[in-house]
């Protein structure tokens, strides 16, 4: 009775390595190739979205800016806190520079835009904002002035 129950221990690792090969040597090219389709529409979306929230600062449309912040951050900073905080030298102008999908092998993937934006009076700042994924579309959830890399 021992010996037939390591035989068919036996017998059932076999398949069971036979599926981790198959899904390991199957399911990683269809992640890369998942990636490779995504990421762009992701990007888009992202860009879309960064896109319309500095549009509208630079407008000086503060409500409409913050129709694109997060839920959560909305929950936090009602629109007159919020517009307190933003209410910020006239832009001129912006560069989006960089749109990030970095994948974090401890967390969730994390998505970001960074924007250079030129004020009126001629000054510049590097922009850093962390994008959320919400039901109705990308949202900037949180913005943080970055040092520009040494030239």
């Amino acid at each position: 009775m021992v010996a037939d129950s390591a035989a068919s221990k036996e017998r059932g690792l076999g398949p069971m390595l036979v599926i981790v090969a198959l899904l390991l040597c199957v399911g990683t090219p269809a992640w890369v190739f998942y990636r490779q389709w995504a990421d762009p529409r992701t990007k888009a979306g992202m860009t879309e979205a960064a896109t319309a929230y500095l549009d509208a600062l630079r407008d000086g449309d503060l409500p409409a800016a913050y129709r694109w912040v997060c839920a959560s951050e909305q929950e936090k900073y009602p629109l007159e806190q919020w517009s307190r905080y933003h209410d910020e030298p006239d832009i001129e102008s912006y560069t989006i520079t960089d749109v990030v999908i970095q994948d974090l092998t401890e967390a969730p993937a994390s998505y970001s835009v960074d924007a250079d934006l030129r004020y009126a009076d001629g000054r510049t700042q590097l922009w850093h904002y962390v994008l959320y994924d919400e039901s109705d579309g990308w949202r900037i959830c949180y913005e943080t002035g970055i040092s520009r890399p040494p030239a």
